[in-house]
């Protein structure tokens, strides 16, 4: 059972008691509670065709949204004046997401040629859901109960769990939280995993066979904690250091294939998911521009898996000019298999333009250039795998192994570019757009562009519309080489503020698929007290 409807429960008893020492003075005049119900609905209705014309896939997808937020939960005084009081509010949001096109027997177990582990045609998953209070304690302490995010340098994360904030007068802020990791497969969780570190495939096996897809390993409770220090109230300078541990439990299969003799090789404990360490820097300047930057340390791998770092000028009142460059090497969960094998890093270098011709008119250019390796020998190979390690080597990479002695011949360094552009009109009613994308490298290209634009009439109609061409071959399959066209058209109707329902249809012609047509349609509402 997942703890976030508990702990959210839980979060109005904390709040009440840890505020009783900020109460305001009873005869100043409060702000009363507010409330907040918004909603995003969206359905599509396409088929996906083999180009003999047999149906491969028929969808008739349905996915909405419905969010919940409640503020001014604790009475505080009305004014200025009420900006140094504790502040409680509360916010949830649930999605359903289903596809009453799938066959079902990709979610029946006893239809092996058509099971799909992990699918379901209509999960249902709590996104967030928590209590915050801000302020408490004469302003020194926040926290956070429920299920929540937590976004820095290690990544978008999710838990069940508790986060504690305390602010110091020192333009210091150290925070501490703890919970477990939302992992796909349980009640109220996404049906696949999305927060947990990727190179396991994981899920709920209760109604599974034990030698029945054994890659699919069973999904059990994951303790989580982490603790970051970052700065607080420097406006221009932003800076932070967080640290996470993650806890794998349960059983874990050893082997990805049934031995047909035996039962499968498994194994049981507590043991590392994740442990990872991350910083960021940013410094901001609103005459001249910025930069940034931050790395990851991943403690079980023992290596850099991230590093990034961009800068911005400001050139006169209309030119913005970035720099942009990231390093990436994987890095996975402690029970992948994928720990075994070598894997190389990617260099990626971008160069971008905005310029805002005046209050309707912009312009947008990127040019961006990719460097990545294909090492032979995964252990002894030459160009390495640490931060800038790219470079190249001719000379084979020998070792001395159970085997004997082996060589392995390094191939160099792969490289691949492109660049996009835009033009944007845009008024109070009207936008227009045109824009253009194309990457090319060793093994092939896609390339084309698109003309969009969308119009509004009394404040209520909306009329949209995209044509496009898009081309794309791939070397390793000269055959699939093709050219799409596309043209999009959609109406809608703003009922007020914030909601909306649209219809939109999309037509794709290319000659490996032939025709291919997709319905949709959207639904966005908001309802404010």
């Amino acid at each position: 059972m997942r703890v976030a409807p508990i702990v959210v429960a839980f979060a109005f008893f904390f709040a009440a008691t840890a505020a009783r020492a900020d109460d305001p003075p009873k005869e100043a005049p409060k702000l009363a509670p507010d409330f907040e119900v918004s909603s995003d609905t969206t359905a599509q209705f396409y088929e996906v065709r083999s180009p003999s014309g047999f149906t491969l896939l028929q969808r008739r997808r349905l996915t909405t949204t419905l969010g919940v937020s409640a503020y001014e939960l604790y009475p505080r005084p009305k004014g200025a004046g009420g900006s140094l009081y504790p502040e409680l509010t509360f916010r949830a949001r649930m999605r359903y997401d289903a596809d009453y096109g799938a066959d079902a027997q990709e979610a029946d177990t006893s239809v092996a040629a058509r099971f799909v582990p992990g699918f379901s045609r209509g999960p249902i998953d709590l996104m967030y859901g928590y209590v915050e209070g801000r302020r408490f304690l004469k302003g020194i302490l926040g926290f956070k109960i429920g299920r929540q995010y937590v976004t820095d340098s290690l990544g978008w994360w999710s838990f069940d769990g508790g986060l504690v904030r305390v602010t110091t007068p020192f333009y210091v802020a150290v925070e501490g939280y703890g919970g477990l990791e939302v992992r796909g497969g349980f009640p109220l969780s996404p049906s696949v995993d999305r927060w947990s570190r990727g190179g396991v495939f994981r899920g709920d096996r209760s109604n599974i066979d034990p030698n029945f897809w054994p890659q699919f390993q069973p999904v059990d409770v994951a303790p989580a904690f982490g603790v970051a220090v970052e700065t607080q109230g420097v406006t221009w300078l932003h800076s932070r250091l967080a640290y996470r541990r993650v806890y794998n439990t349960g059983a874990s299969n050893a082997s990805e294939f049934a031995s047909g003799l035996t039962t499968p090789v498994g194994y049981k404990g507590t043991r590392i998911s994740q442990e990872r360490l991350g910083y960021s820097l940013s410094a901001t300047h609103h005459k001249f521009g910025g930069v940034q930057g931050g790395l990851t340390y991943d403690f079980y791998s023992n290596r850099i898996p991230s590093v990034y770092a961009s800068a911005e000028a400001y050139v006169g009142q209309k030119l913005t000019v970035g720099l942009d460059y990231d390093f990436y090497q994987p890095a996975f969960d402690g029970d992948s298999i994928w720990n075994f094998f070598a894997s190389q890093p990617t260099h990626y270098m971008g160069l971008r333009g905005d310029v805002q011709i005046n209050d309707q008119w912009s312009v947008a250019a990127a040019g961006f250039g990719r460097a990545f390796t294909q090492a032979t020998s995964p252990q002894y190979d030459k160009m390495g795998t640490g931060v800038g390690g790219i470079v190249p080597s001719t000379t084979p990479a020998c070792a001395t192994n159970f085997f004997g002695s082996e060589c392995y011949p390094t191939n160099g360094v792969v490289f691949m570019g492109g660049g996009s552009g835009q033009v944007r009109y845009k008024t109070s009613n009207t936008m227009l757009g045109l824009r253009t994308n194309m990457q090319f490298g060793d093994g092939g290209r896609r390339a084309g562009g698109d003309v969009f634009g969308e119009r509004v009439w009394l404040g209520r109609y909306v009329a949209n519309a995209r044509v496009g061409t898009w081309e794309w071959k791939d070397d390793l399959r000269p055959d699939r080489e093709a050219t799409n066209f596309q043209y999009v058209v959609g109406l809608g109707y703003r009922f007020f503020n914030r909601s909306q329902a649209t219809v939109e249809w999309e037509h794709n012609v290319n000659r490996l698929v032939g025709q291919r047509f997709r319905l949709m349609f959207w639904l966005t509402l908001a309802v404010l007290r």
